[in-house]
């Protein structure tokens, strides 16, 4: 009897020391997250500027982007003067978009991510979540593999560990058949997106190096907010008359989703140098990430 009391009372120590452990495990996983979201400010605010990138795109341009043709229908007008116009066919091939975002962890918890998300944030960082099997929490994207290289060479010299996380648009040829107008028009909604959204990450860098003011950054996103009104509004046109067409209703949902980012980095005014960045970071993966949303659904159909 004795001898199963002692046994009880050791499995009782022994499953207490492993209750600790893990307690103490956690404790360090979560420091340790709080570390970087400390470190992030400089790695993302300093560092980022100490470069120029030299190699844009060269990534894109080794992927070759798959045989998948679409045609956008051009249907009968309904007005009058562009009833008659003749339809053309051209081809349209965009390349991939490859983003690679700094991952400073990944978590199993929604709840935790969301806690290192805000310290990040008032850091400066993007603080976002990707939801993909994990809560990963993402510093900031980069364009250029090269670049996001350079800041984990970085991190890992200050003692924190970081992942490169891929965030990955196929490229698609697309046969659009319209009328010129359309065909022109179509095509130049595809690249102005692309240029206007990779542009965010060249006012981060000025931003985070003092080379613009926060005003000068709020100029330059009202101006991109501009252009994707201004052909949002050509979208909508077109929408009305034609059936509905997947290619154009999603590209149409694409433009009104970043106007709406965009518009909700200054929505609550901020005048903070560190603010304003974290919230152009977090826009600028955000409107990607909804774009390989729409590119993986327009090839898979």
């Amino acid at each position: 009897m004795r001898y199963s009391r002692l046994k009880r009372r050791n499995r009782r120590r022994y499953t207490s020391m492993i209750l600790l452990g893990l307690l103490l495990f956690l404790a360090v996983y979560i420091g340790s997250a709080s570390a970087a979201g400390n470190f992030i400010s400089r790695i993302v605010t300093s560092f980022l500027g100490s470069f120029t990138s030299t190699n844009q795109g060269e990534d894109d341009a080794s992927v070759q982007a798959p045989n998948t043709q679409l045609t956008v229908p051009n249907k009968t007008d309904k007005t009058p003067n562009e009833g008659s116009s003749q339809k053309v066919t051209e081809q349209l091939d965009i390349a991939p978009f490859n983003l690679y975002a700094i991952q400073l962890g990944a978590f199993t918890n929604k709840e935790n991510a969301e806690v290192a998300a805000k310290e990040l944030q008032a850091k400066g960082g993007a603080g976002y979540i990707l939801n993909d099997k994990y809560f990963r929490l993402l510093a900031m994207g980069y364009a250029s593999e090269a670049d996001a290289q350079k800041v984990k060479q970085q991190l890992e010299k200050e003692g924190i560990e970081s992942q490169i996380y891929s965030i990955s648009a196929p490229g698609v040829n697309m046969e659009i058949t319209a009328s010129a107008d359309k065909v022109n028009s179509v095509k130049s909604a595809f690249s102005l997106w692309i240029d206007k959204t990779k542009a965010l990450e060249g006012i981060v860098k000025n931003l985070d190096t003092s080379a613009i003011s926060v005003e000068d950054a709020r100029k330059d996103i009202e101006a991109m907010v501009g252009a994707f009104n201004s052909t949002l509004e050509q979208l909508k046109a077109y929408s009305a008359t034609q059936e509905s067409n997947h290619i154009l209703a999603g590209l149409q949902e694409l433009y009104q989703n970043s106007i709406e980012s965009l518009n909700g980095i200054f929505a609550e005014n901020v005048v903070d140098r560190v603010a304003t960045s974290s919230k152009i970071k977090y826009t600028y993966i955000d409107m990607v990430y909804k774009y390989k949303q729409y590119m993986d659904k327009i090839t898979s159909e």
